[in-house]
């Protein structure tokens, strides 16, 4: 008689929304490679970019209502979000029947979890820093519905372990090792962002604080897509750069597939966040190439720059300037920042295998029972 066979653990996923950024990136890496280790991977999604992503990965997708909060009036789409959310804890629930892990997507996933009832073990990948009312709200009605938060910085587990939730740190990684930028470079100096064009990303201060600087010839560089509610601040932004100061000297380039092959021609990145970011990866993308960095001293990234970079406050175009001044005018710092920064990828372990593999050991312990 041939000897039994193990079946393949299955692992069920839910996206809180359609939209794609940073964290539906690292849950798409994560889907990929439970399913490179053996595991039968579903995905729960709304329709839109998310869903493209999953299907280019060859991820099984189901459908799921959309839980960002709906536009209008605040009550009436807090009223409709909790109607959603009902009915896509049923979804997870009969998706969930012969799952032996549950893994959400963010905090907006919380209500859904709790609603579905499901006994199997949840685990929720923490890509926030809770701070905002609403999130806190969430967080203590809905957050112990999971057995597991897994985070990406101390500052997004910080505010979950508050709330007397098991929390463990996963930081995000990048692909490891790659071509790194070359230091000399041709043309007036370039300043970029990756960013997803949206107000909390603070490229309106990035622009105000280059349109400070006493040098006249840097560049701007923006790449990332914008969400449709985030047209307002895009016009915003193209209007600020049509501005006499900055006329000329502002580059909107949208989506990118190869970053960092176009960052490799930058002289300084920036990570201007306003709002606390977990874990940006654009940061730690740039840390990976040589690109000296600065960035908003809150979150995630002050956990991850240390010698590779400046930290400044945020919301202060003022200080950013005088950040990203330095760096140019330096040579000796712009060097030691860009010679630093492959160190501390490398030091930190901030590599995509070892982020995945870290994150699959923990689901893999939660369908153990432990």
């Amino acid at each position: 008689m041939p000897p039994a066979t193990t079946p393949a653990p299955q692992l069920v996923a839910v996206s809180h929304t359609g939209l794609a950024s940073g964290a539906e990136t690292v849950l798409v890496r994560v889907l990929t490679s439970a399913r490179d280790a053996g595991w039968t991977v579903l995905c729960l999604s709304p329709p839109g970019a998310m869903a493209e992503r999953l299907a280019d990965a060859g991820i099984s997708r189901a459908p799921l209502p959309e839980l960002k909060l709906p536009a209008g009036a605040r009550a009436v789409a807090g009223l409709r979000l909790a109607v959603r959310s009902l009915r896509a804890g049923r979804q997870i629930r009969r998706a969930a029947q012969e799952a032996d892990v549950v893994l959400v997507n963010g905090i907006l996933a919380l209500p859904a979890l709790a609603f579905s009832g499901t006994a199997k073990p949840k685990a929720w990948l923490v890509h926030d820093v809770i701070h905002k009312p609403s999130w806190l709200v969430l967080l203590w009605l809905f957050g112990r519905s999971v057995d597991l938060a897994i985070a990406v910085s101390d500052a997004a587990a910080r505010p979950v372990r508050a709330a007397r939730i098991e929390a463990t740190v996963v930081r995000n990684g990048v692909e490891w090792p790659v071509e790194p930028a070359p230091f000399e470079k041709e043309g007036p100096p370039i300043v970029g962002c990756a960013a997803v064009l949206t107000s909390w990303k603070g490229q309106d201060v990035l622009l105000e604080a280059v349109a400070r600087l006493p040098r006249k010839d840097v560049v701007v560089e923006l790449v990332g897509t914008s969400f449709p509610k985030d047209g307002p601040y895009v016009e915003r932004l193209q209007a600020r750069a049509a501005k006499p100061d900055l006329a000329g000297r502002v580059r909107f380039l949208g989506h990118l597939p190869d970053v960092l092959a176009r960052a490799r021609a930058w002289t300084v990145g920036v990570s201007a966040s306003v709002d606390p970011e977990a874990g940006p990866l654009a940061l730690l993308e740039y840390l990976s190439i040589g690109l000296p960095a600065v960035a908003t001293a809150h979150g995630g990234a002050p956990e991850v720059l240390e010698d590779a970079g400046l930290l400044v406050a945020p919301h202060d175009p003022d200080a950013l300037a005088a950040a990203i001044g330095r760096l140019l005018d330096d040579e000796e710092l712009r060097r030691r920042c860009a010679e630093n920064g492959p160190k501390v990828i490398e030091r930190g372990s901030l590599t995509l295998a070892t982020s995945n593999r870290k994150t699959i050991e923990c689901l893999e312990a939660l369908a153990r029972g432990r």
